[in-house]
């Protein structure tokens, strides 16, 4: 099952008996199948009709909207789970305090561990750039991390060790791409541009599989509870990062795939890519996710999303059943 992507802008959806129509200027450009969709991903100013919007609902298929710059806008979504047994064990483990100090640990440690191994592995093609104090630091708060008691201490050890990392990431760019500060919206710089695209789109994706599975979304375990904040996907988008978005951002800059002059300045701040770009990354996103390697630690051929999808059965066991969440390292 696959993503739709609609990136043009003026473009109008209906539905003719199994396919999606494209339409723009009342001519159509394009048709779907909607038998091979899973998801569909709307950028921009676009518009789609009630009949398809009740079809693609009866289907199991999400419709997200979505702003030309990525930034998540609403969603039309199927009927919910109706497990509640699940939502109401999720509540009482939030409650438990003992219980999210070592989610909290689990989460952060991977996520530091799968920094300082993206590190690792990308000095090794750039031996002249001299990112061994970011590793040795990032090493030193992975430690620190087991003596943590509270959340509070938990969150300020991957704020420090996130910090670092960024610093070393910046190192690492080629093409003439810089970063000073990784900062999420307005993006001041192409390189922020690209890694707050991808986490907005890794965002919904995760989000989307943990309300098909009946999670309480807004309710997290190490990230606290936020008016309009989906703070369970933002636990566990957390261990994915590195070795997807940061992966593939850093891949596509290196590799002169995507070029400094395929960005510009808004009025309203911040940088945007250009549609073309656009289309580039997310092509580039899709293959990144889908196309199968085997786990160093458990010998499987699997992708990126299946493993997303593994681990969020994984914390549904953890909460019906008490299992020990496992969460996904990269190795270096």
């Amino acid at each position: 099952m696959k993503t739709l992507y609609v990136i043009d802008n003026g473009l109008q959806l209906k539905r003719r008996s199994d396919r999606i129509l494209l339409k723009k200027d009342g001519k159509i450009s394009d048709e779907i199948r909607i038998l091979d969709l899973k998801r569909i991903l709307i950028f921009g100013n676009n518009q789609m009709s009630t009949d398809l919007m009740r079809h693609l609902a009866g289907k199991g298929i999400e419709v997200a909207f979505l702003s030309s710059r990525g930034k998540f806008k609403f969603r039309i979504v199927p009927e919910s789970s109706k497990n509640i047994y699940l939502r109401m064990a999720q509540h009482h483990y939030y409650n438990n305090e003992e219980f999210r100090i070592s989610w909290g640990k689990k989460i952060v440690g991977a996520k530091l561990t799968n920094q300082r191994n993206f590190l690792i592995r990308y000095q090794r093609n750039q031996p002249k750039t001299d990112i061994q104090k970011q590793i040795q630091s990032l090493k030193k708060s992975i430690q620190n991390l087991e003596g943590n008691g509270s959340l509070d201490e938990i969150m300020g050890t991957e704020g420090f060790g996130s910090k670092t990392y960024f610093s070393a990431y910046a190192r690492l760019l080629l093409n003439g791409f810089e970063m000073t500060r990784r900062e999420y919206y307005p993006p001041p710089d192409p390189v922020n541009a690209l890694l707050s695209f991808g986490y907005m789109i890794l965002f919904n994706e995760i989000n989307s599989l943990l309300e098909a599975h009946g999670f309480d979304v807004f309710l997290g375990f190490l990230h606290s509870t936020k008016y309009g904040r989906a703070s369970l996907a933002t636990d566990l988008i957390e261990e994915f990062l590195s070795p997807v978005i940061d992966r593939l951002v850093i891949y596509l800059i290196n590799q002169g795939a995507i070029k400094l002059d395929q960005f510009e300045e808004e009025q309203t701040g911040g940088m945007r890519m250009s549609d073309k770009t656009r289309i580039l990354y997310l092509k580039n996103y899709e293959k990144l996710m889908t196309t199968p390697f085997v786990d160093v630690k458990t010998r499987q051929k699997l992708n990126y999303r299946e493993i997303i999808r593994r681990n969020i059965r994984q914390t549904e066991r953890v909460i019906l059943h008490g299992a020990v969440y496992k969460p996904y390292v990269l190795y270096s």
